[in-house]
């Protein structure tokens, strides 16, 4: 019986001794080669990483949808020890919208591998990667990994990816002169535009449309590189029509458009009239008054008016001897402002050349601005003035014309008639007395008792 429970006790220590051993590692093996050559799986979190940037280490600037070729840079940091590792990015493994770039044409889609001889622990190591970005991207994060092995090991670390998104947008816009009239030439439209995004545009346009505005210059503008953050502004030139009325103009920024209105104002020729104190010049004569009356009817104000007489060389300002140099300036009449319901009085000296007489086309030209406008308008008043001629040409001019000169020649024969009347009456009266005068003679001879 005590053998019995010598040998119990005995098999109970052996066998606790070879769970010892077997447990510490010492007992080989039934294969033991492929023990050696298997490596131990660890955990997904050996390595961390600690930044992602594009185009540069450390740069905070995203690159757009539809970027290709763009360097992605990734830092990282190792919890242990991994000597002679692999590393490189694995894109699109969630189904993001990366791809590797192409080098050397479309069909080498290039991977970066990174071979590290050691990554120690607590060290930053960086590695980079060309990549395209589709344009399809919608501006976001999106999923990625790295992926790290060596013979012992291998694992990957989930890394969040930044795409930028470009937003440019129209901040304001302004227009010289601010107040726009009809058929004004040269406007200027200046248009102030943003990036809001998060990346930059490459290769943008911009170019403005309207019905009612010809567009002088530029006709596009082409911009390779628009950075986020920005601004940008841009000038076009155009001219506003016969139109009046709220006015739109469609800014396009590539397929984005924006519609901005103005407002084109009459020019209001029709309240300022002119009238004029009509009356027959006479011609052949010098320091004659010709007036006329400018009277605004509306409600803005004419700035900067100057007016000029538009004539035939029949007639013309009068120039004083004295100041010969006046003739540059005569025909300039000039006032700074014509207020709503007022009437400016404009008279010009006007001598008339010596065969002036006739009816002439005269012009009144009125060139003005209005308030807050450089623009120049014009006014132009035409009328017929009269020039009747002299008294002495009047005569003359009545002994010229054909009835007048029949009658006169008439008269002149008639006048010649009653002169030979006249004088064939004196001669026979003449004659008449000479005869009575012998009669009386011889009375008085055979009077006295004389013979004849």
């Amino acid at each position: 019986m005590k053998t019995y429970k010598k040998l119990i006790t005995g098999f109970i220590v052996l066998s606790m001794v070879m769970l010892a051993i077997g447990a510490s590692g010492l007992m080989p093996s039934g294969d033991a080669n492929h023990s050696k050559m298997a490596p131990a799986t660890v955990a997904n979190n050996e390595l961390t990483v600690t930044s992602v940037s594009w185009f540069a280490p450390n740069s905070t600037e995203l690159p757009s949808p539809g970027s290709n070729g763009i360097p992605l840079y990734v830092t990282f940091e190792s919890y242990t020890d991994i000597a002679n590792a692999n590393v490189s990015m694995n894109l699109s493994a969630y189904k993001s919208p990366f791809t590797y770039a192409y080098i050397n044409g479309p069909d080498k889609n290039v991977r970066t591998y990174n071979q590290i001889p050691e990554i120690q622990a607590g060290h930053s190591y960086t590695i980079m990667q060309l990549v395209n970005i589709s344009k399809t991207a919608s501006g976001s994060f999106y999923d990625e990994n790295i992926s790290y092995d060596n013979t012992t090991m291998s694992g990957n670390t989930v890394f969040t990816i930044p795409v930028g998104k470009p937003d440019i947008s129209v901040i304001s816009y302004t227009t010289d002169p601010p107040v726009i009239y009809q058929n004004e030439k040269f406007i200027k439209l200046t248009i102030y535009t943003e990036n809001t995004g998060t990346s930059a545009m490459k290769n943008v346009n911009f170019n403005i449309t309207s019905m009612d505005y010809n567009v002088v210059s530029p006709a596009n503008y082409s911009i390779a590189y628009y950075p986020a953050g920005t601004l940008m502004n841009f000038t076009f030139y155009i001219n506003a029509r016969n139109v009046t009325g709220t006015i739109p103009v469609y800014f396009h920024i590539d397929n984005a458009v924006y519609t901005m209105d103005t407002y084109i104002h009459g020019n209001e020729k029709n309240n300022l009239t002119v009238a004029i104190k009509n009356k027959d010049m006479i011609s052949d004569t010098k320091k004659q008054l010709l007036t006329f009356y400018l009277n605004n009817t509306g409600n803005k104000v004419y700035r900067d008016l100057e007016i000029h007489m538009l004539s035939p060389s029949v007639l013309s300002i009068h120039v004083s001897s004295s100041n010969p140099l006046g003739a540059l300036t005569a025909n300039n009449v000039t006032f700074a402002q014509l207020q709503p319901g007022q009437s400016i009085k404009v008279t010009y000296i006007i001598d008339t050349s010596t065969s002036a007489a006739g009816t002439y086309p005269v012009q009144l030209l009125v060139e003005y601005h209005f308030n807050n406008t450089a623009e120049t308008f014009n006014k132009v008043y035409t009328y017929n003035q009269k020039i009747v001629p002299t008294t002495t040409q009047q005569i003359s001019n009545t002994l010229t014309e054909p009835l007048y000169a029949g009658m006169a020649a008439l008269i002149i024969i008639i006048l010649g008639a009653i002169g030979a009347a006249v004088l064939h009456t004196r001669k026979k009266n003449r004659k008449s007395r000479h005869a009575g005068s012998e009669k009386h003679e011889e009375k008085n001879n055979n009077g006295s008792g004389k013979k004849p």
